[in-house]
């Protein structure tokens, strides 16, 4: 070897371990790919894919990466959370936006969900919290809730309700709804909010716990009607529609869409995910969108959003204990 030729190794290996290249290095190992995929795992059309789609669209001109959704769905959304969770995507190229109630029911709901919510994923940030409404035919002689449990009760079996599948909130809130009053209203599960929503304005099926989002344009134009907000306060976007709670006590449940990392994925690239999100709420075009869906940013970190998972898995497991519900 020549002595040029030595030097000039010497040189590289020298460039190679100075702190600038081992810092370039690590950074290049912990940026986001250049293409990621937030996978849903419910349909499209619903809160979840809204919400989702609405982030991605803004994203890119954050991180610097291409967004992509993916819908995944099947088994209130297991199916997705489950492939998320088993993916063995470390690398950041894969991110589960997702809602409380597959992440918070179905462990109570379902024997065996694919996933463990706490030791599967690892908490990123809060997107948005959405209210959920009932809603009604315009077929149908009722204007609230009161009218909807005296109709039920004068034809016990008569009526029924959708619901975006078994063990969702529409199913859970609907049912708390029938036991607490002493009603008889038919369960009919859809895969998803839109195809239950095309029922109800059609008229074939009577009654449907939707997140507002998903219903409010039909709400303003006439092909359903609002019946009650199932939160303990009044939907700014919706602020005639008076609260269920007024009503039937307890009879109340929010929607959250939240990001999900699976295990292992780097803190640095959770971090840079979680300052994205969070810079994103404050933009004026994101606030106005959340506002005209009637949602409100769910403004919270990954320990915040840990303990707030672990809290709602141990009230609505303790609601689905008490109910007897089951899904295999």
């Amino acid at each position: 070897m020549t002595q040029i030729s030595l030097l000039r190794r010497r040189i590289t290996t020298a460039i190679s371990l100075s702190p600038l290249a081992l810092g370039l290095s690590a950074r290049a190992q912990t940026s986001l790919p250049k293409t990621i995929t937030f996978l849903v795992p419910q349909n499209a059309g619903g809160s979840n894919d809204v919400m989702a789609r609405a982030v991605a669209a803004r994203l890119p001109a954050l991180i610097g990466s291409n967004v992509v959704v993916e819908n995944k769905t099947g088994a209130g959304g297991n199916v997705g959370s489950a492939f998320v969770a088993k993916s063995g995507s470390k690398d950041g190229s894969m991110w589960l936006v997702t809602i409380n109630s597959t992440q918070a029911i179905n462990p109570a709901l379902y024997k065996n969900t694919g996933f463990d919510p706490i030791n599967d994923f690892e908490p990123v940030a809060g997107i948005a919290l959405v209210q959920n409404i009932i809603v009604a035919s315009p077929k149908l002689p009722v204007n609230n809730l009161s009218d909807l449990i005296a109709l039920a009760k004068r034809d016990p079996g008569k009526y029924s309700y959708g619901s975006s599948g078994n063990g969702t909130f529409s199913h859970l809130l609907m049912e708390m709804l029938k036991k607490s009053q002493g009603i008889n209203l038919t369960h009919i599960p859809y895969k998803g909010v839109a195809p239950a929503l095309t029922d109800v304005i059609g008229g074939n099926v009577d009654y449907l716990l939707s997140t507002i989002p998903a219903c409010i344009q039909f709400i303003k134009s006439g092909q359903v009607k609002p019946i009650a907000v199932t939160s303990m306060r009044r939907a700014p976007a919706l602020p005639d529609v008076p609260v269920a709670n007024d009503t039937v006590a307890g009879l109340v449940g929010d929607l959250w869409v939240a990001i999900y990392a699976p295990k292992g994925v780097p803190k640095e690239m959770i971090e840079q995910m979680r300052k994205a999100i969070a810079t994103l709420q404050t933009q004026p075009d994101m606030e106005t969108f959340l506002s005209a869906q009637g949602a409100t940013a769910f403004r919270m970190g990954p320990t915040e959003l840990m303990a707030t998972t672990r809290e709602e898995i141990a009230k609505w497991g303790a609601v689905v204990k008490e109910s007897g519900m089951t899904v295999d």
